[in-house]
């Protein structure tokens, strides 16, 4: 008799859960909250002497990032730029607009995180640093090891090839729902 008591107390306490929508019970979440990279002398091709851009790829590796999610379980996803700061070896002032971007997983898309356009004439300088777009939903993002990221720059940059020191911060979030996979 105390097997039944036992089954009815655990059904009807899942029916009660299931009846006021308590699923968020069952979620998972795994943040960083800065996952940065540097990269000195990163390489940039020149522009053509009028106007043109330039565009450089380069990866951050996650790691273990999201090793506490389930392998089943639907997981959203939450990327945001936290920094991106550019020293130059040379005059970058003619860059009007510049733009950061991370590829979708499995994708050729890319997702704009970061944007910088330039006011008025501040005369020579040899920085860059880009502000948030806010946060992007990058499918599987939390399943992968490392991210592909483009940067890129229109106006005037610069006619001969250069290289700039960066440092890019990004923070990740993923949630996990497990309600799912326990009924």
């Amino acid at each position: 008799m105390r097997t039944q008591s036992f089954r009815t107390l655990l059904l009807a306490g899942a029916v009660a859960l299931l009846g006021t929508g308590c699923e968020s019970l069952f979620t998972i979440e795994v943040e960083a909250e800065r996952i940065c990279k540097s990269e000195n002398d990163l390489s940039f091709p020149a522009s053509p002497p009028i106007a043109g851009s330039v565009e450089q790829s380069f990866t951050i590796p996650l790691g273990d990032f999201a090793s506490a999610l389930p392998e089943d379980a639907d997981v959203e996803t939450e990327l945001r730029l936290k920094l991106f700061d550019a020293t130059a070896s040379t005059d970058i002032s003619g860059i009007e607009r510049a733009s950061l971007a991370v590829r979708k997983p499995g994708s050729a898309e890319y997702v704009v995180l970061g944007e910088f356009r330039r006011t008025g004439t501040g005369g020579s300088t040899n920085k860059l640093e880009l502000t948030s777009s806010g946060p992007v939903d990058v499918l599987d993002l939390a399943k992968q090891e490392e991210l592909e990221f483009r940067f890129q720059a229109t106006g005037s940059p610069p006619t001969q090839s250069w290289t700039a020191d960066v440092e890019v911060c990004v923070g990740a979030k993923a949630s996990a729902n497990y309600f799912g996979l326990l009924f």
